[in-house]
């Protein structure tokens, strides 16, 4: 791949749980979310100062984390400065219906444009979160480094982002009825010996629970069903992310090479903005299909 200088500056934020390395290599700037564990707030800064694990471990441990939208001024700063550079700037955004983050982005791009009428800010909700948003964020970051214009960029993500998707497996589904990220009914239905809920992200950004399976291994293989169905010609990412079940990661992309023939592109962590509300377990698969 050939790398431009970008022409914009593009900014993302730590929901989209790409590995650190991936993150630096691409040079995006991150907006990173706040949480609580223990009474002691954190940064979700992909595990730097609290390892994904010791988050999950103190999960397992009975500890409830909670989550906090990124503050106003984090993004007035990083809108202001590059509108005082005359730099144009596009933020690609955790989804609407599951955090008030993008609102408050947009409440952010409104300060700015009052003292910089002229500014070129662009805020851009990729409904989806973690795994799901990652692979939109890797893609959009590749083709920003390649010299994509602002409105090339935007008019990619219109086109490709109903084709993202994303699901996943997850232990319990209480710790996402509690967080208000999923209904009562929809968890209730959900609450039965060893059943294993999978669940997708809408087109619309909201959390769906799409069927529940009996054994954390059929539901895999449900995983993989669902990329053979759905997946279409046209290549592009495939990532896979846990919450601490490495294993478990490393059994769904043999299982995907064994019967699809395809190679998972990106593994990764998922962080604590959405690991708090889906616990340790959590397994997800990310591809890009037909649209729907």
């Amino acid at each position: 791949m050939t790398f431009v200088e970008p022409r914009f500056s593009l900014v993302v934020d730590s929901c989209c749980d790409l590995p650190r390395d991936t993150i630096r290599d691409l040079g995006v700037e991150v907006l990173h979310f706040p949480y609580t564990l223990k009474d002691e707030e954190h940064v979700d800064d992909f595990g730097v100062s609290l390892a994904h694990g010791d988050f999950y471990d103190a999960m397992r441990a009975g500890e409830h984390a909670t989550t906090a939208q990124i503050p106003m001024h984090a993004f007035v700063d990083v809108f202001e400065r590059a509108a005082a550079e005359g730099r144009p700037l596009v933020y690609l955004g955790f989804s609407s219906q599951l955090s008030g983050t993008f609102d408050v982005a947009h409440l952010a791009r409104a300060d700015v444009l009052g003292r910089y009428p002229d500014a070129d800010i662009r805020v851009i909700d990729t409904l989806a979160a973690s795994v799901a948003e990652g692979v939109l964020v890797y893609e959009a970051a590749r083709r920003w480094r390649e010299g994509a214009t602002a409105d090339e960029l935007e008019a990619w993500i219109a086109e490709r982002r109903p084709r993202l998707h994303g699901y996943f497996i997850i232990d319990d589904l209480e710790t996402l009825r509690r967080g208000g990220r999923l209904s009562g009914t929809a968890a209730a239905a959900g609450a039965l010996l060893d059943v294993k809920p999978l669940l997708t992200i809408t087109t619309d950004g909201r959390l769906e629970l799409k069927r529940n399976f009996r054994g954390r291994v059929k539901a895999m293989r449900a995983l993989v069903d669902l990329l053979e169905q759905h997946r279409d010609g046209q290549g592009g990412t495939v990532a896979i992310a846990h919450g601490d079940c490495a294993e478990d990661a490393g059994r769904l992309a043999a299982m995907l090479a064994e019967k699809t023939g395809v190679a998972v592109d990106l593994t990764m962590d998922v962080g604590p903005v959405i690991g708090a509300h889906t616990g340790p377990g959590m397994l997800a698969l990310v591809f890009w299909g037909e649209a729907h």
